[in-house]
């Protein structure tokens, strides 16, 4: 079974503008052979939580296929227009692999995967599906394509899916510096990096939160509620995240003697969990953070 994160892409229906909907990317063989007649498309949803969900896929004989995810319309039903929406969707899909084509022959990259290996399914597949808003209804899909004649092929399938207000799981917020680099890991009940979470993370200098005039308790949680008011366009984070803190890759750079507070918190619709770490960097400093470390008075969820 193939595991892969599903990426944001624009889908535009002439009755549903802009939506923000999500394409495959996968590795499928070019060269393999495929049916487009009489080809059934089986979808199984698995874990639902307020920001993915992951859906199985499985067709009868062997055959490409696209598959995708957009919010659900009110009012509207794609099975009642399934060459439209299908159509539309081949479209856009077709345009995120020009566009992503073009950068590469740009970066003078020449060797191109085609079509059907870049954008589209072959065989069994599971997919995560992320980044999505917590507490809203969702609609995958997936079709059969020819791959030659760039066309939809039979009917479309069609599943709807709710994501939650929020989750059960609980998660412990690690956290690592080691010289200018540091890593944030949520660890599951049984101990290893939980994959599917999603979360957010910031560290800030304590002279920029002392700045604000709060505590770095305040400062973090109206951090957090900026997020949460947007959850489209906030930086969720899944499984490890490795960042170098030099100024260019990320939001400031580690200085000699300064102090620094790093917040992760679940972002799943509340305060879910979360923990604040401080320390006080020197030139290849080294720690590593765990739950009891945290500076905040009181963590939740564990």
């Amino acid at each position: 079974m193939i595991k892969g994160k599903i990426y944001d892409k624009l889908f535009g229906l002439m009755v549903l503008s802009m939506f923000i909907c999500q394409f495959s990317l996968s590795s499928c063989n070019p060269e393999a052979k495929w049916e487009t007649k009489d080809v059934e498309i089986t979808m199984t949803i698995g874990d639902i939580s307020a920001g993915f969900v992951e859906c199985s896929f499985s067709t009868n004989k062997e055959a490409y296929y696209l598959i995708a995810i957009t919010p659900a319309k009110t009012g509207y039903n794609p099975m009642n227009q399934q060459k439209q929406f299908m159509t539309l969707a081949l479209d856009s899909a077709n345009m995120e692999y020009i566009a992503w084509r073009n950068e590469l022959l740009k970066a003078g990259e020449f060797t191109v995967a085609p079509f059907a290996s870049h954008a589209l399914q072959y065989g069994d597949v599971d997919y995560i599906f992320t980044g999505l808003e917590y507490d809203t209804d969702y609609w995958i899909y997936a079709f059969v394509v020819n791959p030659e004649k760039m066309t939809p092929a039979g009917r479309l399938y069609l599943l709807p899916v709710r994501t939650t207000k929020g989750t059960t799981k609980k998660i412990a917020f690690e956290y690592r510096v080691k010289d200018r680099w540091d890593y944030t890991y949520p660890i599951n009940e049984s101990g290893h990096i939980e994959d599917h979470y999603p979360y957010v993370a910031a560290t800030r200098d304590s002279l920029e939160i002392a700045e604000s005039g709060d505590s770095p308790e305040m400062y973090f949680e109206l951090w957090y509620s900026t997020q949460a008011a947007n959850p489209s366009t906030a930086n969720i984070i899944y499984g490890v995240k490795a960042i170098c803190n030099d100024g260019w890759e990320s939001y400031l750079e580690f200085e000699e003697g300064h102090t620094y507070y790093t917040y992760i918190s679940g972002f799943d619709g509340f305060f879910n969990h979360h923990v604040l770490y401080k320390f006080t960097w020197k030139e290849k400093f080294q720690q590593y953070f765990k739950e009891e470390d945290s500076v905040l008075e009181e963590n939740t969820g564990l």
